[in-house]
């Protein structure tokens, strides 16, 4: 009796590490500028007093530098940066300071896809952005709620790593209770094992963009639900992923 050999489509790679998205992606999936991912994925140079260029170093170690393409794992950092720059407008001086500042503390090179961001990481970040922002105590605690809504939308393995991001579909904003309370559906995954890691509707493998080109070419949610034997809100969080700009 022969064994059937084992399809291994990563090569025996972790699939979270592997680069799969370029900026466009990462900017439509995130709802980031696509310039705002390049500058904080890449760097970028800017003029010092003298009149000398200078460059800014990169706030992740991108999966392919030469080839512009991003991994699972840099699709969960820049969320997490995204609750910082985009909700808070925290400096990207600050926010630069506080990942030095957390790396040494957690012994992390990349504490943000890391479970210890769940526990104590939180904690330490927001504390230590307050004594560079002199934040009050409520924005504190507002960052801190805001900083777990995001770490809902991240389910992760055994070991703490980072293995599923829900991106958010709606448009966020602090000051929206449901956002404080971490209400907003996880309807669409993005799971590296599954569709070579491009946004399904969550327990499924149906493509959101399948989704929507077909809603586009005019047939109804109620159709599609029927079709793919999934939900009516559903069906309107796949067309909500792929429509809505960054």
């Amino acid at each position: 009796m022969t064994r059937r050999a084992v399809r291994d489509p990563y090569r025996g790679r972790d699939p979270r590490e592997i680069p799969t998205y370029n900026a466009f992606n990462a900017a439509h999936y995130l709802r980031i500028p696509e310039n705002t991912i390049r500058d904080w994925a890449f760097g970028y140079r800017y003029p010092s007093r003298g009149g000398r260029a200078r460059a800014t170093t990169p706030l992740i170690d991108v999966a392919d530098r030469l080839g512009h393409r991003f991994s699972f794992h840099n699709l969960v950092e820049l969320h997490v940066l995204g609750a910082l720059r985009r909700e808070h407008r925290v400096d990207m001086k600050i926010i630069r300071r506080t990942m030095d500042y957390l790396r040494q503390k957690l012994n992390a090179q990349r504490p943000l896809i890391t479970e210890e961001m769940e526990t104590d990481g939180v904690s330490i970040f927001v504390t230590r952005l307050g004594e560079f922002i002199n934040a009050s105590r409520e924005g504190q605690l507002a960052m801190r709620a805001l900083f777990h809504a995001r770490l809902k939308h991240i389910d992760r393995d055994a070991g703490g790593i980072a293995s599923r991001l829900f991106p958010f579909t709606w448009h966020i904003d602090d000051r929206d209770s449901t956002v404080m309370k971490g209400d907003l559906p996880r309807l669409v995954s993005i799971d590296p094992t599954v569709a070579f890691g491009r946004p399904v509707i969550a327990g499924s493998r149906v493509p959101t963009i399948e989704v929507y080109q077909r809603f586009s070419a005019g047939e109804s949610p109620d159709e599609l639900a029927a079709d793919f034997g999934r939900t009516p809100q559903e069906i309107w969080e796949a067309i909500r992923c792929e429509s809505a700009p960054a």
